[in-house]
């Protein structure tokens, strides 16, 4: 079961018990209500077509089944899903990835680190590739994500900055700016499913 999953099911155990009937009951709706929301979008760009009746689990595992893959660095226990668009080139020790058409890319970096690499390091290098960049609003599930659009070219690059106390991980993808409300769907579910071995911030 994915990380997404669980926290969305752990949230709902944790308001059964701790809150009055009638609360629980509107509170449930809402967060189910938010769970179809963020999941139907994703739905709509897979081969699922028939979800009457499906449970916001039973839709999530039926997105998860058409359209992502699970990817996992042996070394760091790091995971997480991505679409499925992307094929791995088996001659770069499977850190690089393209769609069929080439129009997308995607690349991976891992590494361990001793403690020494911080949050407050790791911010201080994207704003020197990235000036401007204040880190507000752009954190999520202890990943740091940085968007920018390449004008000339058409194109958008977003990274993701996974740190947690012993690894390190850095996922670049690059799509063409038409695409970018479906992209930025995949990423918002790529960053919920992300996680090791530890996962607390260095």
């Amino acid at each position: 079961m994915s990380r997404f999953r669980l926290l969305f099911l752990f949230t709902m155990i944790v308001m059964l018990a701790v809150c009055p009937f009638s609360v629980n009951a509107e509170n449930s709706t809402e967060e189910t209500e938010q769970g179809l929301e963020e999941i139907q979008p994703l739905i709509e760009m897979t081969d699922v077509k028939d979800t009457e009746g499906m449970s916001l689990e039973e839709m999530t595992d039926a997105f998860a089944d058409a359209a992502m893959c699970e990817y996992m660095d042996s070394v760091t226990g790091f995971r997480m899903q991505y679409p499925a668009t992307f094929q791995f080139n088996e001659g770069t020790n499977g850190l690089t990835a393209a769609t069929a058409d080439g129009k997308a890319t995607m690349s991976i970096e891992n590494m361990e680190h001793d403690g020494s690499l911080t949050r407050e390091i790791l911010m201080e290098a994207i704003k020197l590739e990235v000036p401007g960049f204040d880190g507000k609003g752009t954190e999520a599930n202890n990943c740091l994500r940085v968007t920018r659009n390449e004008e000339q070219d058409k194109m958008i690059q977003t990274d993701l900055y996974y740190l947690t106390e012993k690894s390190f991980h850095h996922i670049i993808l690059r799509y063409p700016s038409a695409e970018e409300e479906t992209y930025s769907s995949y990423i918002d579910y790529m960053i919920n499913t992300m996680e090791t071995n530890d996962s607390e911030l260095g």
